[in-house]
């Protein structure tokens, strides 16, 4: 049972619905074929006859061949049979209908050989009818089956023009007729516009699938893919498949911060030292380049921390009391645990012990003298606390545990809302309510507190007394926020005023991702009930990273929650993103 639950994880984790007409069985002799080796192989031909969509129109008049769905097909083909001798071919032709395709069938087709043809017509067949457009689909049907080919009809992809929730708008109509005639001719099916069409129940944004009213974006096209893929793929290969294409795009998103992190460092923002190399900003990038670098094993992103590192002379930021120059000290210590050099945590350890020879008494409030020699805000429990943890688990000398424990339990008495089982970001915001009428609970807030109770749990030794004081809180805190996912799977700036912060806000989302599949992994949170939320959370993170790697939605540096956009992005983002991703790598791997 364990393993099919994983595999239909799996499938919602690539955003699939139930759409075949036939079990994977269908071409189960197709995909006997594709697991052969040379000389037993044999050239598999897919076939994709349509209009403009398989043929690649994202922005008419460009096409984006390399993009569309039969080439991310024949890649995804590829990827799992790599011995197989695999052609995908489209016969398409924009502005096309099924009549149309129907009478260069056997000139343009057939001619191909083809072992599995896709057909998809439905979107231009609405200017011939429902009548004239059946007609052509059998036509076709019936002419592939007599010369033994696997046929495999599609629905529609959608058109903005038409309300896809609306009960029976056009394209719904000629889906029914597609799902008929696979019935009828005992077809394979895939129900693209089903899938959509649960895509906008479940709240996703149609326009963020589509590049122009009537043709899908990458995205978009990959919807159609994963939906192909069910019919050559079994669970075990789709486990496989999920691995590689994560490992992608966590190397897309590292690489993207590789080549773009001196122009940020440059830019900076209005936050004096915001991007200082040993900024909490960057360090907190560090900690997912690290858990990258680990995971990949590749020696460039070791190399990279090695870099900034040396360029901080291994030193902390200028104010030990202040948190946020602590959190530099997190990937020290993971670059100690992977080199064992003592010069790398030297600086660390002698910062935090001037620390707790030295501590601070003053109040919590925000607007105390001297507040923030403390920790009153809630990020810095993921920038202070974590490195005393990492640094006692280091050293085996329970005194920064101890102090830790101290520090945090102020901060917690201070900011935590036990009604609400969420942190205020610090005390001013205790009596602030947001636009609705709601507190104000700010997403990246709550985040940098549950990342750094993982972070905590991690480093504690198994018999420290305090120890279930932070799982249970993490527990609390976890079921509070699962609760405040929305449809697609995100966790916005405001966690309580989703209508004034309608967009998502991917750092937040990621620190939760992260937290959900950290708790899941080491069995702190139940598996029946959290990981259908985690791969919920994980389908929707990876949906806002941009083609070339950089991580979207992300927050500005701030104090509370703010408007974001698609562009909008900051190294944190990316570090709370790889560690969400190499987190839910661990899930897939069951390493952990």
């Amino acid at each position: 049972m364990k393993y099919i639950l994983l595999f239909i994880s799996v499938l919602f984790s690539l955003g699939i619905t139930a759409q075949t007409g036939q079990p994977q069985g269908y071409l189960e002799d197709i995909r006997q074929e594709l697991q052969k080796k040379w000389p037993h192989n044999r050239t598999i031909h897919l076939v994709f006859h349509g209009h403009s969509v398989p043929s690649g129109y994202f922005n008419t008049p460009y096409v984006r061949t390399m993009q569309a769905y039969p080439q991310q097909v024949l890649e995804a083909v590829k990827e799992i049979y790599p011995y197989a001798v695999v052609n995908s071919i489209t016969t398409a032709i924009g502005g096309e209908n099924a009549e149309q395709g129907a009478k260069r069938f056997k000139q343009d087709v057939l001619c191909h050989n083809p072992d599995v043809l896709f057909i998809d017509y439905a979107l231009n067949d609405r200017g011939i009818g429902l009548d004239r457009s059946r007609q052509g689909w059998e036509e076709m049907i019936k002419e592939a089956q007599r010369q033994g080919v696997k046929v495999i009809l599609m629905t529609p992809t959608p058109d903005l023009t038409e309300d896809i929730l609306d009960g029976n708008p056009p394209l719904e109509q000629y889906s029914h007729q597609i799902r008929d005639l696979s019935v009828k001719y005992g077809t394979g099916l895939v129900d693209s516009y089903a899938a959509f069409r649960q895509k906008t129940k479940n709240g996703e944004e149609l326009n963020a699938l589509m590049s122009q009213s009537n043709h899908p974006n990458e995205k978009g096209h990959t919807v159609v893919k994963e939906l192909i893929l069910d019919y050559f793929f079994d669970k075990n290969q789709w486990k496989e498949y999920n691995r590689n294409s994560t490992l992608k795009i966590i190397r897309r998103v590292a690489d993207w911060q590789l080549i773009n992190f001196e122009s940020q460092v440059q830019k900076g923002s209005g936050w004096p030292n915001s991007h200082a190399y040993w900024a909490w900003t960057n360090a907190t990038m560090y900690i997912g380049m690290a858990g990258c670098a680990e995971l990949t094993g590749e020696q460039k992103y070791w190399d990279f921390l090695l870099t900034v590192a040396g360029k901080n002379n291994w030193q902390t930021g200028p104010n030990p009391y202040f948190a946020d120059d602590l959190c530099i000290v997190q990937p020290y210590a993971m670059l100690y645990n992977k080199f064992k050099e003592p010069h790398m945590i030297h600086e660390s350890v002698r910062m935090l012990d001037s620390i707790i020879n030295h501590p601070r008494s003053v109040s919590l409030d925000y607007y105390a003298e001297g507040s923030h020699s403390r920790w009153c805000w809630c990020d810095a429990l993921f920038m202070a606390p974590t490195s005393f943890a990492r640094i006692g688990k280091i050293t085996g000398d329970n005194k920064y545990f101890d102090f830790m424990d101290r520090e945090f339990r102020v901060t917690y008495d201070s900011l935590y809302s036990k009604p609400d089982r969420l942190f205020f970001r610090d005390t001013r915001y205790i009596n602030m309510r947001e636009e609705n009428g709601e507190k104000v609970f700010w997403g990246r807030g709550n985040g940098w507190v549950t990342g750094g109770l993982t972070i905590i749990i991690d480093h504690l030794p198994e018999d420290y007394s305090s120890r279930s004081f932070y799982i249970t809180l993490f527990r609390e805190m976890m079921e509070k926020i699962a609760l405040l996912q929305d449809n697609q799977g995100f966790w916005h700036p405001s966690l309580l005023d989703t209508v004034a912060y309608s967009m998502p806000e991917s750092s937040a989302s990621a620190f939760f991702t992260y937290s959900l599949f950290w708790g899941i992994n080491r069995g702190y949170l139940d598996k029946d009930k959290y990981l259908p939320i985690a791969i919920k959370a994980w389908s929707a993170l990876h949906s806002i990273v941009h083609e070339d790697g950089k991580v979207g939605f992300v927050q500005a540096i701030g104090a509370d929650p703010k408007k974001v956009g698609l562009d909008d992005t900051e190294v944190y983002g990316t570090g709370a993103f790889l560690l969400a991703a190499v987190e839910y790598m661990h899930y897939l791997k069951g390493e952990l």
